[in-house]
């Protein structure tokens, strides 16, 4: 027995025709394009930071034992307050010698005052006169180094002369915000410049995002952005305050920051968080369609028109990015207008049109 395939005519290859009871059994429902106004977006990967001047990490130029701590990870701090103390050989000589050079620069005015008096009376003394000047200019000098380092350390020479001598170094928060890393423990030997705590101030941080450079013109200063976290919440509303000017690494990507409108909202987030982005970049006309007129076929699919009373032709199409309500962007360079599409039933109208586009045989 010879296999008899059907073919079909090239204009009906698209085209099928449902009988009444088909037509009534799937329940098809029909209805139109919309051309609809939508915000152009451009998809971002981020991760919230804090700004480098918002990152603190407290250490000193001298080595010491820490006498008195308190302060650990988590703790909120302000400007200024005493997180520990840092007994120091350095610190105790430093202020040995600016005392010991201050009553050596008091000496030598009074002795540059003499030479100075001397030597308009005798020329012969003109020479102690200015080796007097000398060494009073060099003892000036150590002494504002000296003043300059104790000055690092948090200790002014008016305390200084009043108080005395202290043996230990105050280390004090210099920015208000969060302790993130303790770096040290009582009685623990520091070296010179080793970090003591790292402090963050997350009253200023920023989502930074990369846009890859296709997308990287349509980017401006002030765009709304729609910012997702991974922790399920909802999506935040920020607004790009940067954007940068040169392509980087491999991947050729353009950084962005944005800023959330709600501070209160920034402070509340944790740096290192990831989050998903939607920037708008303005707004366009789409054709959009009810998500159930769609047959899916990946990142393309299928809408069926109606031609005439249960005849129908399927038409493919490119899914569009923009989505609004329960609505859908389709792509194609045909029109719509004052067509009739299939807003219900299109999946099963497909598969009717599967099944008869089948090879028949006997």
């Amino acid at each position: 027995m010879e296999k008899q395939v059907a073919k079909a005519d090239s204009s009906q290859i698209d085209q099928i025709t449902l009988t009444r009871q088909q037509y009534q059994a799937i329940g098809i429902q029909l209805g139109q394009v919309k051309n609809e106004t939508v915000s152009d977006e451009v998809k971002a990967n981020g991760i919230v930071e804090l700004p480098p001047e918002n990152q603190a990490t407290l250490s000193l130029p001298i080595s010491g034992k820490i006498s008195y701590m308190k302060a650990i990870p988590g703790q909120a701090v302000h400007k200024g307050q005493l997180l520990a103390t840092l007994e120091s050989f350095e610190f105790i000589q430093l202020q040995q010698d600016y005392l010991q050079n201050a009553s050596q620069l008091v000496y030598q005015e009074k002795e540059l005052e003499r030479q100075r008096t001397l030597s308009t009376e005798n020329v012969g003394a003109r020479k102690n006169f200015e080796q007097a000047q000398a060494n009073f200019r060099s003892t000036k000098a150590l002494l504002q180094s000296l003043e300059a380092k104790l000055k690092i350390l948090g200790l002014s020479v008016e305390t200084l002369n009043k108080k005395g001598i202290t043996p230990a170094v105050r280390v004090v928060s210099t920015v208000n915000g969060y302790i993130t890393a303790a770096n040290v423990n009582l009685g623990k030997e520091v070296a010179a410049g080793q970090p003591i705590f790292e402090i963050a101030d997350k009253s200023e941080m920023h989502i930074a995002l990369t846009v890859f450079e296709q997308d990287a013109a349509k980017i401006r200063k002030d765009q709304k952005v729609m910012v997702q976290f991974n922790d399920g919440s909802m999506p935040v509303t920020a607004h790009v305050f940067v954007v940068g000017k040169v392509l980087e690494g491999e991947t050729r990507t353009l950084p962005v920051h944005a800023h959330l409108r709600d501070r209160k909202q920034e402070a509340g987030l944790v740096p290192g968080a990831y989050a998903n982005a939607r920037i708008q970049t303005g707004n366009r006309t789409a054709m959009m369609v009810p998500t159930a007129a769609i047959v899916r076929k990946g990142a393309t699919g299928f809408i069926y028109i109606e031609e005439k009373s249960n005849e129908f032709r399927r038409i493919s199409v490119e899914m569009g990015s923009a989505v609004k309500e329960n609505l859908v962007e389709i792509v194609s360079d045909k029109s719509f207008e004052n067509q009739q599409l299939v807003v219900k039933g299109a999946y099963l109208i497909d598969a009717e049109f599967a099944k008869r586009s089948e090879p028949q045989g006997e």
